[in-house]
This record gives C-alpha cells, sequence and structure tokens, in this order.
C-alpha cells in the first residue's frame, strides 16, 4: 500500500512538472510573437516618399536632421554633386548601412531616380525611419536651377 502512494505521489509531481514547463513553453512562445509583431509593425509604418528638386531642397534648408546620400558611382560624383552629399554607392550600400543615420531624415537620390529608388527599398529593409526618394535624381536637380557643386 504505501508502494502505490508514494508511486502516486511520484505521478503527481512528474505531472505538476510538465504543467508548469508546458506553460512556461506557451507564455515564452507568446512573449516571441509578440517581439516579432511589433518588429513587423515598425517595418510597415516605414514609408518611402518621392519628392520633388524643392521640397528636397526646402526639407535639407529647413530641417536639421537630415541627410542626403548620393548612391551614384565616384566618378558621377567627382563630376557633380549637392553639397554635403554623402557618396555612398549602391554596390556599396549593403556594406555601408551603419554609416546611414537612423535617427535623421534620409534624401536619396542618384542621376535620374532608379538607383535612389532601389537603395530607398534597401534602406526600408534595414529599418531606417524616414526615407526621401529625389525624384528624377540631380539630373532633375539641376535643371530646376538648385545648386551643386563642381570640381
Amino acid at each position: 500500500m504505501n508502494t502505490q502512494k508514494n508511486l502516486h505521489r511520484i505521478c503527481k509531481v512528474i505531472l505538476t512538472v510538465i504543467t508548469i514547463l508546458s506553460m512556461n513553453m506557451i507564455a515564452d512562445i507568446a512573449t516571441f510573437k509578440n517581439l516579432h509583431a511589433g518588429e513587423n509593425q515598425m517595418k510597415k509604418q516605414t514609408e518611402v516618399n518621392n519628392i520633388s528638386p524643392k521640397q528636397a531642397k526646402e526639407l535639407m534648408d529647413n530641417a536639421k536632421d537630415v541627410f542626403v546620400l548620393d548612391v551614384r558611382t565616384e566618378e558621377e560624383y567627382k563630376e557633380v554633386h549637392i553639397k554635403d552629399a554623402h557618396l555612398i554607392p549602391i554596390k556599396e550600400l549593403e556594406q555601408n548601412i551603419d554609416k546611414i543615420p537612423k535617427d535623421k531624415k534620409v534624401v536619396v537620390h542618384c542621376a535620374a531616380g532608379k538607383r535612389s529608388a532601389k537603395a530607398c527599398g534597401m534602406l526600408k529593409d534595414k529599418g531606417l525611419k524616414e526615407l526621401y526618394n529625389l525624384e528624377g535624381g540631380i539630373n532633375k536637380w539641376q535643371a530646376e536651377g538648385y545648386p551643386v557643386e563642381k570640381p
């Protein structure tokens, strides 16, 4: 009889331990899902804003937290560039993502707008908050009479 009682007690203890472990595992899964749901929600909130040269100039003149990113080649940059633009050619963007501040508005441009649109997509996936694609690139910027720097 004593053996039966001990076996019954051991079974109760094992069942209690299994129940506690299962509940902890369920709680951990729920926490994990909530954490990743927040990440996905943040990514969805990041939008790429296509802006005209006029809007870009206004943003650069009026906001203090703007980072201008030129994704053209080094040769293109040497020919002509927007003042204070930071050159990171699109082919080197992934390796240099840490050089782009995540807490600033990032205005991205290329020559005509295709590479900068692609770069904005890449940056959006890396968690940057405010992205602005300069429509028409530096070509349209210049055509509308905005200042550039040349050697």
